[in-house]
């Protein structure tokens, strides 16, 4: 998926979602929550991948975005770990190093996008919005097949 592959109207959630961002640097924390304080869901931010997976751990939460250089923990080993406690977590990676083979292997591994740094403002608040919708009608869709008893 691209900047380009995203709607350009943004879409409507239907449901309440919890969107985790990590970054080692404040200021990048900062620039996200000014640019998605009006966004329809909850957004939390932490420096520390401890807590990302202590928050996935104990909630509903539909998006982490982690950036890929920090120094307690690499990205795409925080979002590996996202993966096993909560399966239906998207996951985003940030990087301001294109090109490096370990983002290969995080895209392998299940990440639904991947996104150099500097972002596109515009372009990011719509993703997120679609991300966030296609897991509301992933949801929808597994739960209509279980109300008619099909197997997930």
């Amino acid at each position: 998926m691209t900047c380009t592959e995203v709607t350009a109207e943004p879409l409507t959630l239907r449901e309440v979602h919890v969107v985790i961002a990590v970054d080692d640097e404040p200021a990048v924390l900062a620039s996200l929550k000014r640019l998605l304080r009006r966004e329809p869901y909850t957004l939390l931010t932490t420096q520390d991948p401890g807590q990302v997976l202590a928050w996935v751990s104990n909630q509903d939460v539909s998006l982490v975005i982690c950036d890929q250089r920090m120094p307690k923990m690499l990205g795409t080993e925080l979002l590996e770990a996202v993966a096993e406690r909560s399966p239906t977590t998207a996951r985003v990676l940030f990087t301001g190093f294109p090109g490096s083979t370990v983002l290969l292997r995080g895209m392998k591994e299940g990440l639904q996008l991947l996104l150099y740094k500097p972002w596109n403002n515009e372009a990011l608040r719509r993703m997120i919005r679609f991300i966030l919708h296609e897991r509301e009608m992933r949801r929808m869709t597994r739960g209509d097949r279980l109300n008619q008893g099909e197997p997930q």
